[in-house]
């Protein structure tokens, strides 16, 4: 059986997995730190399926973390909340650790790009 989140550990860490723990989430707000923002520039940034990457932004939509505006296109955008920018530390700390102790598969030096947001 598959656990939709952690609610029952009573835990800071556990609750902020709950939100962004999954495989999608937390790259697809690296990639609106990155300055992207439709739909198509995710699915064909990360190659996600149409339907995972829909359901990880209305999550991350119900969740406070990213907000669905109208682009000056008419198109939706997709931008970060106050919620979400302050995951940039998080993004930061993950991207150092990567570059320090993963070096060969992580994406080195991402994370400066991440730290002048």
């Amino acid at each position: 059986m598959k656990r939709k989140n952690f609610d029952h550990l009573q835990c800071p860490v556990a609750a902020t997995l709950s939100v962004i723990g999954d495989h999608w989430s937390i790259l697809v707000i690296r990639d609106l730190f990155f300055g992207l923002t439709r739909f198509d520039e995710f699915q064909a940034n990360l190659g996600i399926a149409r339907n995972v990457l829909s359901d990880r932004l209305k999550k991350l939509v119900k969740e406070g973390i990213v907000e669905r505006i109208r682009g000056e296109s008419g198109h939706p955008e997709y931008r970060l909340t106050d919620d979400g920018r302050a995951l940039k530390n998080l993004l930061v700390s993950m991207a150092r650790w990567g570059d320090a102790y993963r070096p060969a598969k992580s994406g080195e030096g991402a994370w400066r790009t991440i730290d002048r947001v």
